[in-house]
């Protein structure tokens, strides 16, 4: 009865788990098909337009793609020496150029600007607006993580039961944007649409496929909302070893675009490979630091170094189309192509592992149809064993005892 128990437990176990996989890689299908359909719609020929860029710096950025937040395990950053400088992944830095350098109430080697704030770009959208100089100091050195530019600590914090972080812009970056005007590099702005269009679905896409989509992004401001109203959501160490994170790697390129414009008045933007933020972070990701696609990242954003002259693709449709928001480094199409590659590989793992489920609920199936028959005919036995000790016994009462007297006496 024992191993039956067992039998049951194991098959069961099983099963569950094949159900469970079969969802997750069912919701993975229907993810990467959205995914697919973006790009099919973001990369358009006809919203392309071909020109040529000039690399200033590049770099690897690096997010927690479950928190949002600044990926842990890295050390802080540094200026690299490089004619054009290439933010190794290690320094986890960000467009323009600023990299992180320290935890709050830490010390932060930078010389340069320090902005303290808890994130400055999410994987998606950069988080915090040029504009902002309330949390912005200027450091020749050493500067405790923290304190305002009288060296004390700030009076009003920036974002109450979150940690934060200090991250430093240096005078090398700084004397790189002074020519464009480091005004005109709008991140917030152009983040945040570049990640509309790209999110834009097509028109010819089903109704059920928008609701979905409408869940899907009211559920995501729900959690944002909820993580950021719930102190013990929002803090966070730097790194955390003692369960799985997946590690979203963005390669990023600070561009001028070249055209016919004048050296004072050429645009400055952020580039990306697919002229998105959030697309490249869907193919360089890792399970911790230094791992997996941080490396492909990283030869990414130093090939743009070592060519810092080179074709460019400026979006020219939609919200993203005004101010250079949109750049890519690769041609239109590239995208589509992993999309489909990705969406190719879970579409086999799906329907490979439902094939396997199948086998093995055939099975459960089997097994427990063997368990029940047995178990009709274990009583019928026990019936007949009772009998025939019944009938023994009947038959050892009526037979006639060999030491009984004789009657007659």
């Amino acid at each position: 009865m024992d191993d039956n128990l067992a039998a049951k437990l194991f098959f069961l176990g099983t099963g569950c788990c094949c159900l469970i996989l079969n969802l997750g890689l069912g919701f993975g299908m229907v993810m990467t098909g959205q995914f697919v359909r973006r790009a099919e719609a973001w990369e358009l020929q006809t919203a392309w337009r071909q020109t040529q860029c000039k690399v200033l710096a590049a770099g690897v950025s690096c997010t927690d793609d479950e928190s949002r937040t600044t990926c842990g395990g890295y050390k802080a950053g540094a200026m690299p020496n490089q004619s054009v400088p290439v933010f190794l992944t290690e320094q986890i830095a960000v467009c323009p150029g600023t990299y992180w350098c320290a935890k709050e109430g830490d010390m932060c080697t930078c010389t340069g600007e320090i902005t303290f704030s808890p994130e400055l770009f999410d994987g998606y959208v950069y988080t915090v607006p040029e504009a902002e100089q309330a949390y912005k100091v200027k450091s020749d050195g050493i500067w405790k993580c923290g304190t305002d530019q009288s060296g004390v600590q700030y009076k009003v914090d920036p974002a109450p039961w979150h940690v934060k972080h200090c991250f430093c812009t240096p005078d090398g970056i700084q004397k790189i944007l002074n020519p464009y005007g480091a005004e005109n590099l709008h991140k917030k702005e152009c983040s945040e649409n570049a990640n509309f269009d790209f999110e834009e679905l097509p028109r010819r896409l089903s109704d059920m496929t928008s609701i979905t989509k409408a869940a899907t992004q009211r559920a995501r401001r729900l959690f944002q909302r909820l993580k950021q109203g719930s102190p013990k959501a929002a803090l966070r160490q730097l790194h955390d070893s003692r369960r799985r994170r997946t590690y979203r790697y963005t390669p990023w390129a600070l561009v001028t675009v070249e055209d016919s414009f004048d050296s004072e008045t050429k645009p400055i933007s952020c580039a990306y490979e697919f002229g998105v933020p959030q697309a490249s972070g869907q193919f360089h990701q890792g399970d911790g630091p230094y791992k997996g696609g941080v490396w492909d990242a990283e030869n990414v954003a130093l090939d743009w170094g070592r060519d810092p002259v080179r074709p460019c693709w400026v979006r020219e449709q939609g919200q993203s189309a005004s101010g250079f928001c949109a750049l890519a480094m690769i041609a239109p199409g590239r995208l589509q192509e992993h999309a489909k590659t990705a969406q190719y590989v879970v579409s086999i793992m799906f329907w490979s592992c439902l094939g396997c489920s199948l086998v093995i609920f055939t099975l459960i199936g089997v097994f427990f149809k063997t368990i029940v028959e047995m178990s009709k005919k274990k009583p019928a036995t026990t019936s007949a064993t009772g009998a025939e000790q019944q009938n023994l016994l009947s038959t050892e009462g009526n037979a006639p005892a060999a030491n009984a007297p004789n009657a007659s006496n």
